[in-house]
């Protein structure tokens, strides 16, 4: 087993555009209340929204705050329900950034139903379908982050006896579907710190500066990237990709290489700094292996 130390610190990139973190390096993001048509239920739209919450809990990658867990954000809600504050859009997102909020989760729910429909033996059951999209947005400036729309329904739809149960069934799958959106939205970054073991001059194992302080999780895929200077200005080149094998402590964890481990090495041996940069857990990672 050949064990190459790397002296390489975490760098920060313009080009990435990251948001401050807190010293466990976590953004503080803000949860709002979810807008809705009037023929959508308060039960449903909460059902939809607490299942967003315990989605990005699931991954532990940011600090998630919702807003109705904090006084002053319910008070100036109440506020802007007055027809005298209706047309006051900023008093809140000032409020959000003396909280210390980086970014603000906004939901908009387009639909939530019941689908009829009738089995070959003639009964009647319910398959549910909904449609929704969440924006983030940083609340210092009003800049949109991302946008992104979810729509289950088909073969993540679920069924039940009732509309609202067909309903309630299929916002099981909102939950996963917060595994890409995290992933796309709030990356991790942090580079190679160790190779731990290589099998003819390609890296098989490497120690990573990244734990369970970021939310690093076992199955957690990363690229790897080297730096290159173009013109004067900094670019990164991809040269391979891990796989997180176990989770060692707050700001360790030990990945497998499953692509490009002579370029890792190569990379490795001329000194050049390996940044890695989460990516999204879909089957094949979204990109390829």
């Amino acid at each position: 087993m050949k064990k190459i130390l790397l002296l390489f610190s975490i760098c920060l990139i313009p080009m990435l555009g990251y948001a401050q973190t807190d010293e466990n390096g976590k953004e503080r993001v803000y949860i709002d209340y979810f807008s809705r048509p009037g023929t959508i239920s308060n039960i449903l739209a909460e059902a939809l929204r607490n299942k967003v919450i315990e989605g990005i809990q699931k991954m532990d990658r940011v600090e998630l705050i919702d807003v109705d867990s904090n006084e002053a954000l319910k008070t100036e809600a109440k506020r802007r329900q007055e027809a005298s504050a209706m047309g006051d859009a900023v008093c809140r997102s000032e409020v959000m950034t003396t909280l210390g909020a980086q970014y603000l989760i906004q939901g908009n729910i387009t639909s939530m139903q019941g689908v009829k429909k009738t089995d070959s033996k003639g009964k009647t059951y319910y398959q549910g379908s909904v449609s929704y999209t969440l924006k983030i947005v940083d609340p210092s400036n009003g800049t949109l982050k991302g946008t992104q729309t979810f729509t289950h329904e088909g073969l993540t739809g679920n069924i039940g006896d009732t509309p609202d149960e067909a309903i309630i069934k299929t916002l099981d799958y909102v939950v996963i579907s917060m595994d890409d959106f995290v992933d796309e939205y709030f990356k991790m970054k942090g580079t190679i710190v160790q190779i731990e073991s290589t099998k003819k001059d390609k890296a098989q194992t490497v120690y990573i500066d990244l734990g369970t302080k970021r939310g690093v999780q076992k199955g957690q895929k990363f690229i790897v990237y080297i730096e290159m200077d173009i013109a004067g200005e900094l670019s990164l080149k991809e040269v391979g990709r891990l796989n997180v094998k176990e989770v060692l402590s707050g700001t360790r964890s030990l990945c497998t290489v499953s692509k490009g481990g002579e370029e890792i090495m190569k990379a490795s041996k001329e000194e050049k700094k390996l940044i890695i940069l989460s990516r999204k857990n879909t089957f094949l990672g979204g990109l390829g292996l």
